[in-house]
């Protein structure tokens, strides 16, 4: 019984050493360490481009009230003057423009009606959208806008009208007809008197995206007919005194 005795406690202390060599806690804590980079890499990417877009989302949602605030005091102060002059004009633009928006980046188009309905349909409620004016950014530097560059002093200074469709990037939702707007430059600009007329005006800004990587995440950092081009966009309408 005494040998039985020994050989089973030899045998039990056996089974402690190989416990003891196999180091069942320390494959365990490998196991688990493992696990915990495989979760890291795949999750960082996803909450650092979360964080991303969202502090993307806070600039842009700055820069819409911004343009929203722009096109406003434009409407009203159109509404009071009826002319266009620059100094004024572009204080609008640089009294609510955020921080790390250049100035360059902003773009205004006015389109004139002499009636809401006309018998050839050139009115301002014939063609949609508004008067068949579409939602651009005027010229034909929309890739790399010169970043002091006033609002007023646009590829083409004259041009009140619709645009040409060479010279724009087109917001693709609002993509009107394109045709000259008569008198326009004289009625803002010129000594014809602009008291009844009707405007369609609309404040452009090219959105300067944080980084290359973070415009990807904005569909594809585009939603005009020009590949990289991201507008944000208001508009106002009224008749001058």
């Amino acid at each position: 019984m005494s040998k039985l005795l020994t050989g089973g406690g030899k045998l039990i202390d056996l089974c402690n050493q190989a416990i003891r060599d196999i180091d069942v806690f320390g494959f365990l804590k490998k196991k688990f360490t493992g696990v915990a980079i495989l979760e890291t890499v795949l999750t960082l990417p996803i909450i650092l481009y979360t964080i991303l877009f969202s502090i993307e989302l806070i600039r842009m949602g700055l820069a819409q009230v911004a343009v929203d605030s722009i096109t406003k005091e434009l409407t009203f102060y159109l509404m009071a003057n009826g002319k266009i002059k620059k100094d004024p004009v572009d204080a609008i633009f640089e009294k609510h423009r955020p921080l790390g928006i250049p100035i360059g980046n902003f773009r205004y188009n006015i389109c004139m009606y002499a009636n809401f309905h006309t018998d050839d349909n050139k009115g301002l409620m014939d063609i949609s959208p508004y008067g068949g004016s579409s939602i651009h950014w005027v010229g034909e530097d929309y890739n790399s806008p010169r970043p002091t560059k006033s609002p007023t002093d646009r590829a083409q200074p004259a041009n009140y009208g619709r645009g040409g469709t060479g010279s724009q990037a087109t917001l693709l939702k609002y993509q009107g007809t394109v045709g000259p707007i008569e008198n326009a430059k004289e009625l803002l600009e010129g000594d014809t008197p602009s008291s009844g007329y009707i405007f369609i005006l609309t404040v452009a800004l090219n959105f300067p995206f944080s980084s290359p990587f973070v415009k990807k995440l904005f569909n594809g950092g585009t939603n005009t007919n020009r590949e990289g081009v991201y507008i944000l966009w208001a508009r106002g309408s009224g008749i001058i005194n």
